[in-house]
């Protein structure tokens, strides 16, 4: 569960947080568990926190630092996640539906069994995903412009070639 004062400090505002952060580097944030929904959180520092089962449905993460973060199984349906770090994080189980993660860093990220259906991958640097699926890609909205491992990509161009569309990013 959330660490309660955690869960408020967040509540307080994106600069509340970060300053609070760069305060107490020793701290590792605890929100798993926590309901954020509809939160601008744009910008923020979440840099290795605890966002385990977390409800983040409809939250914007733009150009937000996730990376090292604990994503596993989070709820970021509809979320706004262009250009977020999201190197290094765990995402396992996470429901990324609907999720714009245009332009985010997804290096080293651990996506094993995450939910993708209508995310816009758009932009991303994908070739060192972990756990990476084609059945998983196939369920997306855009990989335009998206570096991708040739074993998966070859798979994808040959029987999903709209995937690579321009039109479709947005």
């Amino acid at each position: 569960m959330a660490n309660t004062e955690h869960v408020e400090i967040l509540k307080r505002g994106v600069e509340y947080w970060n300053n609070w952060r760069k305060e107490n580097p020793d701290i590792t944030p605890d929100l798993s568990w926590a309901t954020l929904t509809g939160l601008k959180l744009d910008h923020i520092n979440l840099h290795g926190t605890n966002l385990k089962l977390a409800f983040c449905r409809e939250c914007s993460f733009r150009s937000a630092d996730l990376k090292s973060a604990n994503l596993y199984g989070t709820n970021f349906q509809n979320a706004s996640m262009e250009g977020a770090n999201l190197e290094d994080s765990i995402l396992e189980g996470a429901h990324l539906v609907n999720t714009n993660l245009s332009g985010a860093n997804l290096r080293g990220s651990n996506i094993n069994l995450a939910n993708l259906t209508g995310a816009i991958l758009s932009d991303c640097d994908l070739l060192s995903v972990i756990k990476l699926s084609v059945d998983q890609l196939t369920t997306v909205k855009s990989l335009y412009m998206s570096k991708i491992d040739p074993s998966l990509s070859d798979k994808l161009e040959k029987d999903y070639p709209y995937l690579f569309d321009r039109a479709l990013q947005l």
